[in-house]
């Protein structure tokens, strides 16, 4: 760094003037006063217009700042700086530029820490970064933002406690109280950790995390998992572990360890054990894997189906069931079996269609398969 040091001008000025004159007493007064301004000058260094900067073994800049003023404290590490506008390297190119209106700025020859209302502009995408406290260090390739970092990018805005930037990774992770906003599908992520691929276009996270969808600014869906992945480009969303969705629209909710959420195809699969739940009409339905069609309302359930009508104690069972959510109807197939208890009575057959929360069940035969019907009378078993 280059050291703008004054010290003892004024004081080397004296002495010169005071032999010139070969005055003792006058050449005593001056030196006490320039004793004392020297002493005061050196515990508190003022510099205008001045440029810091720090560069590697190489030559190489790692960060440069041009500030209006600088006031240095004793230490020589730590100055208070008016407007400083600056850059910060890697590779000896320029890959962010910061500017404030105030700051503290402290460096300690592996990095620098600037604290005040930072921003930082990436030089390579126009993306905006900003919070309290920023701190530089090249070495390690990454940009600390402290202290209500938010960030501004063409495609999503973040805001939490800390964000880290890797430079050279061109990733953020972000940490505390995250919120994030997708701008194309329009989409909000909330929860404690985050990271962002730029250049990847993914957001990732193996903490629990809520992502919102809207449409028109209404909220349309909901979705949480405890490990998620975003790919903005496919506008896919894949939930892990603990996943839920919830469609607004029917009501229903859908869990399950693994769901795969196609925003921008309005549709959902689940490739692992699914349930899938209509409070409203009681009715509940469980498969080895299932897909839905989102903005048709419709679900296809394969592998040991299983449904249940809670409102009146009815059950289905089958390989495979294309449930309407918003009708509550179905259409099931193959070892179709369904049972009730008021009045009580079961039936299988190959093929059956109907609603369970209201008992409309019909079950169809066919050439290879025949209908089998239990009726168990009222007084039975009494």
């Amino acid at each position: 760094m280059r050291r703008f040091i004054l010290l003892n001008l004024a004081l080397i000025t004296l002495l010169m003037s005071t032999t010139a004159c070969g005055n003792r007493n006058r050449a005593a007064e001056r030196l006490a006063e320039g004793t004392k301004e020297a002493q005061k000058f050196d515990s508190n260094l003022t510099f205008k217009n001045i440029t810091l900067e720090q560069a590697n073994e190489k030559g190489q800049l790692l960060w440069k700042v041009n500030a209006e003023e600088a006031v240095y404290a004793k230490d020589k590490k730590t100055a208070t700086i008016q407007k400083p506008r600056g850059e910060l390297f890697q590779d000896g190119q320029t890959v962010f530029k910061i500017e404030a209106a105030r700051s503290e700025i402290k460096e300690d020859g592996k990095s620098i820490l600037m604290r005040g209302q930072i921003t930082a502009t990436d030089v390579r995408d126009g993306s905006v970064l900003k919070g309290k406290e920023l701190e530089w260090k090249p070495a390690e390739d990454v940009l600390i933002i402290r202290d209500g970092f938010t960030g501004d990018h063409k495609q999503v805005q973040l805001a939490a406690k800390e964000g880290r930037f890797l430079t050279r990774a061109r990733r953020v992770d972000v940490m505390g109280q995250i919120v994030a906003q997708v701008k194309e599908p329009t989409m909000q992520m909330r929860g404690e950790k985050l990271s962002w691929e730029i250049q990847n276009q993914k957001l990732k996270s193996d903490r629990p995390l809520q992502v919102d969808r809207y449409e028109n600014k209404q909220l349309t869906d909901q979705g949480s998992a405890e490990q998620t992945e975003v790919d903005l480009k496919a506008k896919v969303v894949n939930l892990r572990q603990n996943a839920r969705i919830a469609l607004k629209q029917s009501g229903t909710q859908i869990t399950g360890n693994a769901l795969n959420w196609n925003i921008d195809q309005k549709t959902l699969v689940a490739s692992e054990p699914v349930t899938i739940v209509n409070s409203a009409q009681q009715v509940r339905l469980t498969a080895n894997q299932a897909e839905m069609q989102i903005d048709q309302q419709v679900a296809t359930l394969t592998g040991n189906v299983q449904g249940v009508g809670e409102k009146n104690g009815s059950r289905l069972s089958a390989n495979r069931v294309v449930w309407y959510l918003i009708t509550q109807q179905f259409q099931a197939n193959g070892n179709v079996s369904y049972q009730q208890s008021n009045p009580p009575f079961s039936i299988a057959g190959p093929q059956a269609s109907g609603k369970l929360d209201d008992q409309q069940v019909a079950v169809q035969g066919s050439q290879e398969g025949r209908v089998e019907l239990q009726i168990t009378p009222q007084g039975a078993g009494r």
